[in-house]
């Protein structure tokens, strides 16, 4: 037999898998705190952003490099004005990430160091908007609205029937990041 609480362990379950979250680290969200395990989800993940930035800007201003310097070989300009601009835009740009990555690493060091959460209460919305081209799915309660990144955690969301269900939804601080969702009965 088919019951209320099966669907409400069904929609917590499906929560859980989408936003990482354990039974642990949702006691600790309604105590108002982060869980040990947070801070070190939060921390992982930053660090692994991080060299993300870091690889990719290495790989696209390495590539470019070769590309300079075949083209310094093939035209035989060896000029110093050429390679200095090549320096300038390359110091430039990681200048720019270096920042980013200050930035975004001051405020994760904020939520880790504040490690708290606050709820926010009303009726779960899933929804999707077009933005240039593309489809940007999100989970929304009251005036808050996360993006979900992966389609298949957003039919996960949508198959649960957790749309319109009342819930109370731990959001980090400073950083407001989605922490773990409770669904009320």
């Amino acid at each position: 037999m088919h019951t209320e609480e099966d669907d409400l362990s069904k929609g917590q379950t499906a929560l859980a898998t989408v936003f990482g979250f354990s039974q642990a680290d949702l006691a600790a969200n309604q105590s108002g705190e982060l869980s040990v395990a947070q801070k070190e989800r939060i921390s992982r993940t930053h660090d692994a952003n991080s060299r993300f930035a870091w690889v990719a800007f290495s790989i696209v201003f390495g590539v470019a490099f070769l590309g300079f310097g075949a083209d310094m070989i093939r035209t035989g300009n060896f000029g110093t004005k050429s390679l200095s601009a090549y320096v300038g835009v390359t110091v430039f740009f990681g200048l720019i990430l270096c920042g980013f990555t200050l930035h975004y690493r001051h405020q994760m060091k904020r939520t880790l160091r504040d490690g708290r959460t606050y709820p926010v209460k009303g009726k779960i919305q899933l929804f999707t908007m077009r933005k240039e081209k593309l489809m940007h799915r999100y989970f929304c309660i009251d005036d808050h609205r996360f993006q979900i990144e992966r389609y298949d955690h957003f039919e996960l969301l949508k198959q649960s029937g957790l749309a319109g269900q009342e819930a109370i939804m731990y959001v980090s601080t400073p950083r407001k990041a989605v922490q773990s969702v409770e669904l009320k009965t």
